[in-house]
């Protein structure tokens, strides 16, 4: 045997290199042609030049998503032809022209293999275009002929665009359909093998809903939300590109398969290059070059020890997607193989491989096949175990830390899922029931009251519990607690009812009563006087009991439960045994408040009461003041009201707008004349007001402190008008402030969402902070936004730092300000 390989860029060129190498017509020459571009008549033109020069070759070819020469890669540039001269070799073709569709593609296999399979079959070659064919279903047909024919090649490619690929022989040229050639002989001799090592990321996900390699949901979601829910909008809107380079990933027998998407349909489904069945158990790939590389040297290794006759001919079928994500590295992962003699192939669309009496088809793989007419080894190959030599960077460093940190969660989850199954059953009856009495508690009830719209809740609390327990000691006092537990399980034993434990001293029950004030009254009755009868008798001590019983309805608005509670406290504040909830005892409250906080608002306006507080924001190192978040305080007679107390009422009545404009204009005065940097903070509600945008532009220039303004967005509001934020951001970088995004990580926005708005900093959120010290969870995801933060070049704020050890673990991960009560409490004047 012999084998060539020749690039070429266009076929005058070809012309002059072929007869310079003495390839001569046989019948036994196998033609792999690889084209660089899909484009037809360029095709064409190579298709013909090799039909007419070498009419008694057989001739197969493929578009590409690039070539392969021994370790050269050429992408969209040259050509490639692989001569290969069989000696003892007989070579048998088939191609097949099907309909665009998928459902062709099982009897496609099965015709191709009826056509070529045989006793001294050795290997069928085969190619696929890249579009219009399941590679898996395909495969399948061919294996249901004929399982222990071993099958090499791939799908056919078209640089990444996947719009159209060809394949073609002689006489056809096809864009649709497979071509496939046998080589039959007793003394051809092929080792194979393949190398994967994408690496799983994040949680399991299920595959709810799919046909065939149409994959329509997973996790009960539209697959194309779940890429957006994992790799962001922007990202999910290049599907299928993209996907590529993040296949799916799941276990075949012993095969660890990728599965790439090839096709995005308008009902946010996605057709994958195989298949993938539902109930399969699926997580995103992602690539390490490290883990790739030393996979495919062991891979390329243990092929080295299977080798038992001289190879004469070694071909490559790799993935698109491993070429662009090795990039340069991917010569290193071809260097090893060139010990062999020629290599030659294509990256393709999806590579085909035979394992355990079945041919399967796989993404994000390099297969290789060595063949050889020989009957010697006169040169065994030496198995070096080098590591490959790896230039690492900042993405290498992060992708390697994602898989660390993806693969410790996952075994972390795994684990801990095993424990939780192993005692469910005893974890539930803690969660949901009642230790003391067996009763299902105040969680099981917050469940079952979104079932029990309609119904009446009724709380019984027990009168002077704290006296029992404080008289006749806790032993007597939990046995009372059992007793009313049974003695009300008992009455609603013929009822539509159920009774619940709440904490303490306190039970609830849920009954179907009609809407009709005089009969609930009733029911309420009869409850009391059931516990009025019996008799709490606990070693030879008689206890009085009494209780107090308020009822609400169960609405739709999910306020029954705190109806019954307010109600059940005006009963004791009344000194009544029991109340039923009307909506005028909760109104008249919340009104009374309403008005009394709106009435402190515009009194504190009117007497100029509302004011800046200063807070130092420090620089994490060298602790050296860097700037002064201004917030707004509400001074009542000798009290100092925080925005908590004020701040939604104030929305209300109309007079937020109002508090920005002094705020504003109070800090701006007060930073006039200083050096010292400073921040406000700015709602949505602000940004979306026309006038207060104006009026913060217009004092911005009046003060002349633009270079010393940073405007804090508050994350705590829905954008619903993304133009004007992101007009609103464009003009304040006009005028020379900066931008920062305030409470990154409690409400709306996201990574996606941060990697559109321009800003300087991300303040992260206090609620993440305040337990970093000892919550391993908020430290992961600080740190992850800290590393995505330093990505996009912005910098970060720690907000809520109250004590030494937080500050350090803050230091630690790299956040560059800090502010919060251990350095500084907010104050109306700057620290000197």
């Amino acid at each position: 045997m012999k084998n060539i390989s020749i690039p070429f860029s266009n076929v005058s060129e070809l012309d002059t290199l072929v007869v310079n190498c003495g390839v001569k017509n046989s019948a036994q020459l196998l033609i792999q042609v690889f084209c660089a571009k899909a484009e037809l008549q360029e095709v064409k033109i190579i298709q013909e030049y090799f039909r007419d020069k070498y009419p008694d070759a057989t001739l197969m070819g493929t578009t590409t998503d690039g070539i392969i020469d021994g370790t050269s890669v050429y992408v969209d540039t040259k050509n490639l032809v692989t001569f290969t001269q069989f000696e003892k070799t007989t070579l048998h073709q088939k191609l097949i022209e099907h309909a665009k569709s998928y459902n062709n593609s099982y009897a496609t296999g099965v015709e191709i293999a009826n056509t070529l399979h045989g006793k001294n079959v050795q290997l069928l070659i085969t190619f696929t275009d890249g579009i219009y064919t399941n590679g898996e279903e395909y495969l399948k047909g061919i294996t249901s002929v004929d399982k222990t024919l071993i099958v090499a090649g791939g799908m056919a490619a078209d640089n990444g665009k996947l719009e159209q690929t060809y394949i073609f022989d002689k006489e056809k040229l096809i864009s649709s359909g497979a071509i496939g050639v046998a080589l039959e002989s007793e003394e051809l001799h092929s080792v194979k093998c393949y190398t994967f090592n994408w690496m799983p990321i994040g949680k399991k996900l299920k595959i709810t809903k799919s046909i065939n390699n149409r994959v329509y949901e997973i996790d009960n979601m539209p697959v194309v939300e779940i890429y957006a829910k994992y790799m962001g909008r922007e990202l999910a809107n290049q599907l299928p590109q993209i996907g590529i380079e993040f296949p799916l990933m799941f276990k075949k027998g012993e095969l660890t398969v990728g599965r790439a998407p090839v096709l995005k349909h308008d009902d946010g489904s996605l057709t994958f290059a195989g298949n993938i069945d539902e109930g399969e158990d699926v997580q995103f790939g992602v690539g390490n070059i490290d883990t790739i590389l030393r996979g495919g040297h062991y891979q390329i290794d243990k092929l080295f020890s299977e080798i038992k006759n001289d190879t004469q001919a070694v071909f490559v079928y790799s993935c698109m997607a491993r070429r662009r994500f090795l990039g340069d590295y991917i010569e290193n992962e071809l260097q090893k193989l060139q010990s062999l003699g020629s290599v030659s192939g294509f990256f393709t669309y999806g590579e085909f491989f035979h394992s355990e009496d079945s041919n399967q088809l796989l993404n994000e793989t390099m297969t290789v096949i060595a063949l050889s007419e020989s009957e010697t080894n006169s040169c065994p190959y030496k198995i070096e175990n080098e590591d490959p030599a790896i230039t690492k960077n900042s993405e290498h460093v992060l992708a390697h830390l994602a898989n660390v940190v993806s693969n410790e969660l996952a075994e972390l989850n795994e684990n801990l899922e095993k424990k939780i199954q192993k005692s469910s059953a005893y974890i539930y009856k803690q969660a949901y029931f009642d230790k003391l009495t067996g009763l299902p508690n105040r969680l099981s009830l917050i469940q079952k009251l979104d079932e029990s719209v309609g119904k009446v809740l009724f709380l019984i609390n027990i009168d002077d519990f704290t006296i029992i327990n404080d008289f006749y000691g806790h032993v007597i006092g939990d046995e009372v607690l059992v007793k009313l537990a049974n003695l009300l399980k008992k009455y609603v034993q013929d009822k539509q009812a159920e009774v619940y434990k709440l904490p303490s001293d306190e039970y609830a029950v849920i009954m179907d009563v009609a809407h009709n004030h005089l009969l609930l009254e009733d029911e309420i009755k009869r409850i009391l006087q059931t516990v009025e009868e019996e008799e709490f008798l606990f070693h030879g001590h008689l206890a009085h009991v009494s209780v107090t019983i308020s009822a609400a309805f169960i609405n739709k608005n999910k306020t029954g439960l705190i109806n019954a509670d307010m109600t059940l406290k005006l009963a004791k504040k009344a000194g009544q045994d029991f109340m039923i909830f009307e909506k005028d005892l909760m109104l008249a409250q919340e009104y009374e408040s309403n008005i009394k906080i709106a009435s402190m608002i515009r009194d504190a306006i009117a007497k100029d009461q509302i004011v800046p507080y200063f807070q130092p924001i420090f620089d994490t190192k060298t602790l050296k003041v860097e700037k002064y978040e201004a917030l707004v305080r509400l001074i009542q007679e000798d009290k100092v009201l925080t925005p908590y107390y004020f701040l939604d009422i104030s929305q209300k009545i109309k007079l937020y707008s109002h508090i920005t404009e002094i705020m504003v204009e109070k800090t701006f005065s007060m930073f006039e004349n200083s050096q010292e940097c400073f921040s406000i903070n700015l709602a949505f509600s602000d940004i979306t007001n026309q006038k207060t945008r104006e009026m913060i532009y217009s004092k911005i220039v009046s003060y002349r402190i633009a270079e010393q303004l940073t405007i804090e967005i508050l994350e705590n509001q829905e954008i619903k008008d993304e133009k004007v934020l992101m007009d609103f951001i464009d003009e304040v970088y006009s005028l020379g402030a900066k931008i920062a995004i305030d409470d990154f990580g409690s409400g709306f926005a996201n990574f996606e969402y941060m990697t559109k708005i321009r800003s300087d900093y991300m303040k992260i959120d206090g609620s993440l902070i305040k337990n970093i010290a000892t919550d391993k969870n908020a430290r992961l995801v600080v740190e992850t936004i800290v590393i995505f933060a330093q990505k996009l070049g912005k910098e970060t704020i720690a907000e809520f730092v109250h004590s030494k050890e937080v500050y350090k673990v803050v230091k630690e991960i790299g956040i560059d300000y800090v502010q919060g009560f251990y350095f500084a409490e907010p104050s109306p004047m700057l620290l000197v």
